[in-house]
């Protein structure tokens, strides 16, 4: 039977800029949650970039996703034509889409907001990033920049920040505009504890030590991560601790990974500190360690901490963006100030 209008499921487009396999914060939460938002009913389309070496359209986790032609690889006019493309396929179908989720507020968002206002469909727009680094403060510092976030507080979507402090950021850059916090979730069924047999099983089958206290970071190793900073003061508490068999892994790669290498040869923990590649999932290297560290300088809302507390890590991080909203202090984990080495 074919379907009504009033029997049809909701139908949602998915914007993103870039999308898996690139993997980022925002990558991550937009594919989790057209995957639930799928298994829940509503029909989901995942619209972005069109890269060279990918598929035109495939079927991920269930959720379709449609790579829209663009100029390019990057630079302005890859992400001009890519807005083109995006608006086009809006009005296009527009008879399929009920309304739009726009992962970041970036030009496809304006893209996806103009259509919204022109075909009358809600439009959803997350604000990513942590504050003072993420795309608001970004746009803030060119003249396109700005004019995009003029045009978006004009257009009014309705935004959504995963943390207050995001919230207070978005009142500086779009004015009186309406914000909604909603934090990002966690497959708790992906990410959980584990006993301590296989705790121990995977510790041997990483080639890290089978005893001790385990410090993990799972993420992309930039700057604004801190990561060397704490790497040397980490180290100088492990030599403290006499007879300690404390080691770290970092799960990722970027551009510091070549640098907290230098630091572990330079304080003769090499045994003590590893570097693993970034992987699609990073749960057995949660369940392998106890604590989860993320000294960033800023931060939204860290995917990465949400998945190590559900596996039952306790947190190490600095007090910015979202992680106080998430983490207990004295009960789930314990907080600092990013500049304080102590």
């Amino acid at each position: 039977m074919a379907e009504t209008p009033s029997r049809r499921p909701l139908s949602v487009a998915m914007v993103s800029a870039s999308f898996h396999p690139h993997i980022g914060g925002a990558e991550k939460q937009a594919l989790e949650l057209a995957a639930a938002l799928q298994s829940g009913g509503v029909r989901v389309r995942v619209l972005t970039r069109r890269l060279r070496g990918l598929a035109r359209e495939e079927t991920m986790r269930g959720v379709r996703v449609t790579r829209l032609w663009c100029l390019g690889q990057k630079g302005f006019f890859n992400s001009a034509s890519f807005c083109v493309s995006l608006f086009l396929h809006l009005v296009n179908e527009s008879l399929f889409y009920d309304a739009y989720h726009a992962h970041l507020a970036g030009s496809p968002a304006l893209a996806a907001a103009l259509a919204g206002r022109f075909l009358n469909k809600p439009v959803w727009v997350k604000i990513g990033g942590g504050r003072g680094v993420g795309e608001l403060s970004g746009s803030a510092k060119t003249i396109s920049g700005r004019l995009k976030l003029r045009l978006l507080s004009l257009l009014k979507p309705r935004f959504v920040a995963v943390s207050q402090d995001l919230v207070e950021e978005a009142a500086a850059y779009l004015g009186r505009v309406s914000v909604q916090v909603v934090p990002n979730g966690v497959d708790t069924g992906r990410y959980r504890p584990v006993s301590s047999a296989r705790k121990a099983e995977l510790r041997r089958s990483f080639g890290w030590p089978a005893d001790g206290l385990g410090f993990i970071y799972a993420g992309r190793i930039a700057p604004e991560k801190r990561l060397p900073y704490f790497l040397e003061a980490w180290a100088e508490a492990v030599k403290k601790s006499h007879g300690s068999r404390a080691f770290i892994a970092f799960v990722g790669d970027g551009i510091e990974a070549a640098r907290l290498k230098d630091i572990a040869a330079y304080e003769r923990l090499q045994d003590r500190v590893f570097l693993m590649p970034a992987t699609d999932d990073p749960s057995p290297f949660y369940a392998a360690a106890d604590v989860f560290v993320l000294p960033s300088v800023s931060e939204g809302l860290s995917n990465a901490l949400l998945e190590a507390m559900a596996g039952g890590l306790a947190v190490l991080a600095s007090r910015v963006g979202g992680t106080p909203e998430a983490v207990a202090e004295g009960r789930s984990g314990l907080l600092f100030a990013p500049e304080n080495a102590g």
